[in-house]
């Protein structure tokens, strides 16, 4: 193919077809008002019932089969999710997905995406705090871009690139209040999603405002851990139609105290990772004429946090706490988060088009412990005495000497991303979505080593600079993408279709690098030579799926997952420059099935599934061991089957289960890696993930003088993950598996309701990931938080 047309590139022709066609959409709806929607009236089958449609996308038509109405009230509720970007019941919807509807987040009293990751068999995370989190599907995890993206709304989420390009390791934590619902997709994305990613997708859609009617909410919680500390959370909610049918506003705001749990044994102190959090939403919801709906939504979040939420094993006994950390100093951060979404959705006879446009930014400053360092000790690896080699009371005098040192980080990154789509009506006997996508993400990353004062933070003057510097680094990194996506579904019969997408995409990538201070030398700014980088790549699926019954289907599919690569920046305290990493691939292989029965009262879905993951990406590091980079190591394959079972055999009681199990290693030849800590080999199963996850729920309805309530129990199951490939890598330790175990009641008076709420009910360490930094240091591991009690009151108006 010829790569310009009358001396104008391909890029430039793209370039200007999504910045062109974008404004033209919303403009389009004018020109489409002589040609009203002719799918309405006849030919057209009633939606299936559900308790809170997506309200972005195009109406629930015929896709969605009905359920009888004299079963409908003892059926299961079938959420209604808009993954295929048109509007289907998850049963319905040829794809591993899992729906967490606004009633399920309520009953469990869901606030982060923490509080509800155990509920999706093979969703596992590597949690250090709000904001500090790695989400993993199916056990595909590596240093890197995300592999599971992150939407909010029609917002890719992007991350911090940071000194290691690790853009994957510290994912936003945006509060779940006032959410429609949350979608988790599974395995490779991108034939519909223009952003594209390897190993599934997380979508967190908001309410939208309502046209029609004046109403809010206001809640308020009250929360305390076990062995004291208080927490305490507002939130509210206020829809205002300012023109009837045509103009509203939805505006939710909260404000969240958690009083903290982790004892700081080197610090002697309580609590330190207590978090503030503050934030709202602000959603505009304009409908100029019946077919074209204007959205406008805009998110910011501000959290402060005392200290990260690691714990350390070896130092219970010493802490006389079995939430004690070995910090020697404090690590707290702020994060400051805010996005802007555009959505226009224009329903012609012909097809829905979509536009949408977007703008995100996301400060952090947070604080690295390397305290360990301070000493010449012999301690080193996992059976090491750490309390002999670093005794309390030495550390108090180097504290005082100003002997211990820390990094500081100040990170931001913001993108603009822009998103042109057409999508067959709903109605059509051919299914197709096709569109072109564009975002460009900036991040810019400081470094500063310096020393801690006398109380344990670091010492930096009120312009950020540390007067004990000895070593300061800046790095710039710039991508850019745009990729043209479509996939298109044919009926071979009434029960047969075939499915075929692609998504065809280029990146360029640029970074830079200046180091403001050398170790231990003089302030003297130098710019490292800038590198650039470039990839032009597709990715493709194909699907069949066969309808063998009225409420039951089979579906067989092949999906690819493409990671981007690129250059890595100057790393160590002698800087040392790694070569660039290569992009990795995974293709998933998948044989599905979802059914339903007795008049949906009982659905039991699953999957087998085969997954290849080519030039895997992972962390290596420098020389010294202390600054990380990417490399890539070799091929790796995952095997693996999932199951969910749920079931209502009396119309008060639903129950739930859920099984993933994923046996992943690394098969064949691994390149050679000239610092064993980094070497590979054959076997070694991937770090960080679970080959086993269960969930189980029961939640039972019923009336107390006429009052609407119940009672609902979670339990979940993770079997334990290693923090490294090779147990003969000093960074290599073994997390045990994890039960945590919920209940939650609550009760509804009209316009009031109450909810007591009981999380982690046994007080045990979940130990959801963990790490080991160095030899020289000892296992970190964080857990969910203790037993903890609370009680929720709210009023609806």
């Amino acid at each position: 193919m010829r790569n310009a047309l009358f001396g104008i590139t391909r890029q430039t022709l793209r370039t200007a077809l999504l910045l062109g066609v974008g404004p033209c959409a919303f403009a389009l709806p004018a020109l489409a008002a002589t040609a009203p929607d002719q799918t309405r009236g006849k030919g057209r089958a009633s939606p299936v019932a559900t308790a809170h449609p997506p309200a972005h996308s195009a109406p629930v038509v015929a896709a969605v089969p009905t359920v009888p109405a004299r079963h409908e009230a003892q059926g299961l509720e079938e959420v209604t999710v808009s993954a295929t970007r048109r509007n289907t019941g998850v049963q319905h919807t040829p794809m591993a997905i899992d729906a967490i509807s606004r009633r399920t987040l309520e009953q469990i009293h869901a606030q982060t995406i923490s509080d509800y990751f155990v509920q999706v068999p093979g969703l596992s995370i590597q949690d250090q705090g709000p904001g500090q989190k790695r989400y993993a599907i199916r056990n595909l995890t590596a240093a890197g871009e995300p592999q599971v993206g992150l939407y909010l709304d029609e917002i890719p989420v992007v991350g911090f690139t940071g000194e290691n390009t690790d853009a994957g390791a510290a994912q936003p934590d945006v509060k779940l209040w006032d959410m429609q619902q949350v979608e988790v997709l599974k395995g490779p994305q991108g034939t519909l999603y223009g952003s594209g990613s390897e190993g599934g997708t997380i979508r967190i859609i908001s309410e939208r405002p309502n046209l029609e009617k004046f109403s809010g909410q206001v809640n308020t919680s009250l929360s305390t851990y076990a062995g004291g500390g208080f927490n305490n959370s507002e939130n509210g909610t206020i829809n205002i139609p300012i023109i009837k049918d045509k103009l509203s506003i939805r505006l939710s705001a909260y404000r969240d105290s958690n009083s903290g749990w982790i004892k700081e044994y080197y610090l002697q102190q309580d609590k330190t990772n207590w978090v503030e959090n503050a934030g709202g939403r602000l959603n505009i919801r304009y409908k100029p004429m019946e077919n074209w709906t204007i959205d406008f939504i805009g998110y910011r979040q501000n959290t402060s946090v005392g200290d990260l939420s690691n714990l350390n094993p070896s130092y219970i006994d010493a802490a006389h706490n079995k939430w004690a950390a070995a910090s020697m100093i404090k690590q707290p951060y702020t994060d400051q988060f805010q996005a802007y979404n555009l959505i226009s959705t224009t329903h012609m006879k012909w097809a829905t088009l979509t536009a949408t446009a977007s703008w995100q930014e996301r400060k952090m400053t947070y604080t690295h412990d390397t305290s360990y360092n301070y000493t010449n000790s012999n301690c080193s690896g996992a059976d090491a005495n750490f309390l002999a080699c670093y005794p309390l009371s030495e550390y108090m005098t180097n504290l005082a000497d100003g002997k211990i040192n820390a990094v500081q980080d100040n990170q931001v990154v913001n993108a603009w991303t822009a998103e042109v789509r057409l999508s067959a009506p709903a109605h059509s006997r051919i299914q197709w979505t096709g569109g072109v996508f564009y975002q460009m993400r900036q991040n810019k990353f400081a470094l500063n080593y310096g020393g801690v004062d006398p109380y344990g933070y670091f010492d930096r003057n009120s312009d950020g600079w540390a007067p004990t510097s000895v070593l300061a680094r800046a790095n710039w990194d710039n991508t850019q993408q745009i990729a043209e996506f479509g996939e298109l579904t044919y009926p071979i019969t009434k029960k047969l279709k075939i499915t075929g997408g692609v998504r065809v995409f280029q990146v360029q990538r640029d970074v830079a690098s200046e180091q403001l201070r050398s170790y231990q030398g003089p302030y003297d700014p130098q710019f490292y030579p800038s590198q650039s980088d470039s990839e032009n790549s597709a990715t493709g699926k194909a699907l069949i799926s066969y309808d063998f019954m009225p409420h039951a289907m089979v579906y067989v599919e092949a999906a690819e997952g493409y990671r981007i690569g690129g250059p890595n920046l100057p790393v160590g305290f002698a800087v040392f420059q790694p070569a660039p990493y290569a992009p990795d691939t995974v293709w998933d292989y998948e044989l599905g099935w979802k059914t339903a029965w007795w008049h949906n009262r009982v659905t039991l879905d699953g999957a087998f599934y085969r997954m290849n993951w080519s030039n895997m990406q992972q962390q290596g590091t420098d020389p010294t061991g202390a600054f990380a980079y990417i490399v890539n190591a070799g091929s790796a394959e995952a095997t693996g089957f999932e199951a969910e079972l749920a079931a209502r055999p009396v119309q008060a009681l639903q129950i739930g289960m859920g099984v993933n199990y994923t046996d992943a290693h690394l098969v064949g030849s691994q390149p050679y890696q000239p610092d064993p800590v980094n070497q590979t080999h054959a076997g070694d199963d991937l770090p960080y993930v679970p080959r086993w996850t269960l969930n189980g729920n029961a939640t039972y309805t019923f009336d107390v003088m006429g009052h609407e309530s119940f009672i609902r129990g979670d339990v979940a199951y993770q079997s334990g993950r290693t923090t490294a490939f090779d147990r003969a890598s000093p960074n290599y330790a073994y997390l045990g598996g994890w039960f945590i175990a919920n209940i939650n009641m609550g009760i509804t008076f009209g316009r009031y309701s109450a909810q007591l709420y009981a999380n982690n009910i046994l007080n045990r360490q979940t130990r959801v990931s963990g790490r080991v930094s160095s030899s020289a240091q000892p296992l970190y591991v964080n857990s969910s938080p203790p037993a903890t009690i609370g009680l929720s009151l709210t009023a609806n108006f």
